[in-house]
């Protein structure tokens, strides 16, 4: 059993290190050289370049990495492994990654589902943070959003993760409200979001015509003053988010729990409001939780 590590977190667009010394997380650091601004740098330059001190005093210290670093384009591509898997399936399918300066590294899989309709979801990274939130919950089912640039549904029974899905909403909000008809105005990309555009964004989810539909509606309601520019990007997430769960909710198995670890967070807890489903808020570092699981089992 380890109590002592380095866990390190590389998505898309973000590297977070974390110190943890006999349980007790000691500090945390992170920059933006996720693997999509990594550029000509080397991996374990950059790695080394936040956590190399840590590792130089602690030598003995394991560092365990998860997330998109494990992808087709980062550091050593992992193969998925399949579901249904829980912690002790998944501590046997680490990968070993060989560096000079930091010694051998642990990478932890992505995982697959293959659906019997011939389609197939992948995910890396949430799975460490779904099984890191599994370990504090007791309940046999239970299905876990996560929020973010690839939304994530994730049924879970026993302990195991044994299916999911994604949806494509943040990237989806992004781009939209970049250069579009229903971008609105510059100065509401930055602000709050409007809590009434909104509602009318999830009202909207609902109504006949589909999704491509429903988000054109952005664009007539501010010609018709119904939404100003500067909340266009509101409703919009409301549209999307609100198709996310019409859908996902015919997808999910007992007691929901969501992933409070973005911004995003608080808009899916209000769309939950909305529709009436009852949820259960998880803000611990179910990240850090996760690769502590891992390592209890190692």
């Amino acid at each position: 059993m380890v109590s002592s590590l380095i866990a390190v977190d590389w998505g898309s667009t973000n590297l977070r290190v974390k110190l943890v010394v006999e349980g007790e997380l000691l500090e945390s650091r992170e920059c933006g050289q996720g693997i999509k601004n990594v550029g000509e740098a080397a991996f374990e330059d950059i790695l080394y370049s936040l956590c190399g001190d840590w590792k130089t005093q602690r030598p003995e210290l394991p560092v365990v990495m998860s997330g998109m670093i494990g992808s087709r384009e980062g550091w050593v591509e992992v193969p998925y492994c399949r579901t249904a898997i829980g912690i002790e399936a998944l501590v046997g399918e680490l990968v070993p990654v060989q560096t000079q300066a930091l010694g051998e590294l642990l990478l932890v899989p992505g995982l697959r589902h293959d659906f019997t309709d011939g389609t197939t979801d992948v995910m890396r990274g949430e799975e460490t943070e779904v099984l890191g939130l599994l370990a504090g919950v007791r309940d046999e089912q239970v299905t876990v959003c996560g929020p973010g640039t690839h939304s994530k549904w994730v049924n879970c029974q026993a302990g195991e993760i044994v299916s999911f899905r994604t949806w494509f909403t943040g990237e989806a909000f992004e781009k939209l409200t970049q250069d579009s008809l229903i971008s609105g105005s510059c100065e509401g990309l930055g602000r709050d979001i409007d809590e009434g555009a909104f509602v009318r964004g999830l009202e909207h989810s609902g109504r006949t015509g589909g999704l491509l539909h429903h988000l054109f509606l952005g664009r007539t309601d501010m010609l018709t003053k119904r939404v100003s520019a500067e909340h266009l990007p509101s409703l919009i997430s409301g549209v999307l988010i609100g198709h996310e769960i019409r859908e996902a909710r015919k997808f999910a198995i007992g007691q929901v729990h969501l992933i409070e670890n973005n911004r995003s967070a608080e808009l899916y807890g209000k769309a939950f409001d909305y529709f009436e489903i009852a949820y259960l808020r998880s803000a611990q570092d179910v990240h850090l939780a996760g690769i502590m699981a891992l390592m209890k089992q190692g």
